[in-house]
């Protein structure tokens, strides 16, 4: 049964059976609920008067009692979750632009096993070239199958170029690679329609895949690089991309990736997006009288219109910013205070209004009216949480719906 349809069947009273369970109160209020799609939702509590940094993690899935129960021990008062679709492991970043060349973080796997660590980024990097790593800008970061990934630019004012970087630390030995993934001359940034930066597109197994808007011979359309957990590229090739016109709007990434948290903006006509062995491009275009957020599958080398959904009228003079994440059921969009989720099936999209949980719970835009309440998808079910119940002491109740 598909997570678009649970709510509706449940509601008919359809096959599902809904459980409510206690999770118990643990010596500090929970004061935060983050989701690992997929497995479950991670509870953290700490002390609230601050003398006390260590985070207590609680994994809740389908089970009436914990999964698991972990902490680590930030050394200050930030962190960042970084968690991508299909992710074995998470992590907790203490930092996102490097400190003395490198990045604390706390590792964790499904088992709930935590590793604590830094990555050395500056080694790697000085192989590439005569990069200083405190003029580089970090433009990502996100965890993919296999690795850590970093995703850091050079600014080369006197040669008026852009260079991204690309750093890899893999998850089992915490190695540390680069790569050059390649240049952008200032004067194409000119035409975002025509050219871009080197973004992130999805992984797959050992491949991780990047992608830069381009032309080749008069065609539009995205070169793609791909590279291995060792920052090893295997791959480049060229799409085209001439069925569709998405509009040129500040466009960013929705969700737990270190673009996120450093709000990188770069104008660009639409995101591409790889998951499951597909691509995908969604974005949004003026047609007449009236603004669509639109999806694209690439098949058979053509793209294939998928989704369209009216989201503003064309005399709406405000550009929403544009901001996409690729799930397994479809991709997820914000733009404007709204999320819209198009799912890759028939069933119809769903459109929310973002909240201050909607980042860090992907699985809430494809449930429409949440009202409130944190939502992850499982593969027995979907559980629930009123998220009123943090920052107050006692225990919290869940209630999972059964397929």
């Amino acid at each position: 049964m598909k997570i678009l349809t649970l709510i509706f069947t449940t509601i008919l009273g359809v096959s599902s059976v809904a459980q409510e369970f206690i999770m118990p109160a643990e010596e500090y209020p929970f004061f935060d609920i983050i989701e690992w799609k997929g497995n479950g939702a991670l509870l953290l509590n700490r002390d609230p008067s601050g003398l006390k940094r260590k985070i207590n993690l609680t994994m809740v899935g389908e089970k009436t009692t914990s999964i698991w129960q972990e902490s680590f021990n930030p050394t200050g008062k930030e962190y960042y979750y970084i968690h991508s679709e299909n992710a074995r492991y998470v992590y907790f970043l203490e930092q996102l632009q490097p400190v003395e060349g490198k990045v604390s973080f706390s590792q964790i796997n499904i088992a709930g096993n935590v590793k604590n660590s830094t990555a050395m980024l500056t080694t790697p990097i000085k192989k590439l070239g005569d990069y200083d790593i405190t003029e580089l800008k970090m433009i990502d970061v996100f965890t993919t199958d296999k690795a850590l990934v970093f995703l850091m630019r050079h600014h080369d004012k006197k040669e008026k170029r852009f260079t991204d970087l690309l750093v890899t630390m893999t998850h089992h030995n915490m190695l540390v690679y680069a790569s050059k993934l390649g240049d952008t001359p200032e004067a194409n940034l000119k035409e975002p329609g025509k050219y871009g930066f080197w973004t992130y597109a999805g992984n797959q197994g050992e491949n991780i895949i990047f992608y830069a808007k381009d032309q080749l011979d008069k065609k539009s359309g995205f070169t793609l690089q791909t590279f291995t957990s060792k920052a090893e590229k295997t791959e480049s090739r060229f799409i085209e991309c001439a069925a569709h016109n998405f509009d040129a709007v500040p466009s960013g990434s929705f969700g737990t990736t270190g673009r996120y948290y450093l709000n990188n903006q770069e104008v660009a006509t639409g995101q591409l997006h790889f998951i499951n062995g597909k691509y995908f491009h969604s974005g949004i275009r003026t047609d007449g009288m009236k603004k669509l957020v639109e999806l694209y599958a690439l098949e058979n080398l053509k793209w294939t219109k998928i989704k369209s959904v009216e989201i503003a009228p064309s005399t709406d003079k405000k550009v929403p910013g544009f901001s996409s994440v690729a799930l397994n059921e479809g991709i997820a969009s914000t733009f404007g205070g709204k999320s819209v989720f198009l799912p890759f099936t028939a069933d119809p999209a769903v459109t929310n209004t973002v909240t201050a949980f909607t980042p860090f719970n992907p699985s809430s835009t494809m449930i429409k009216d949440l009202k409130g309440r944190f939502a992850v998808s499982l593969p027995t079910g979907s559980l629930f949480f009123e998220t009123k119940q943090l920052n107050n002491p006692g225990a919290v109740k869940f209630e999972f719906l059964k397929k």
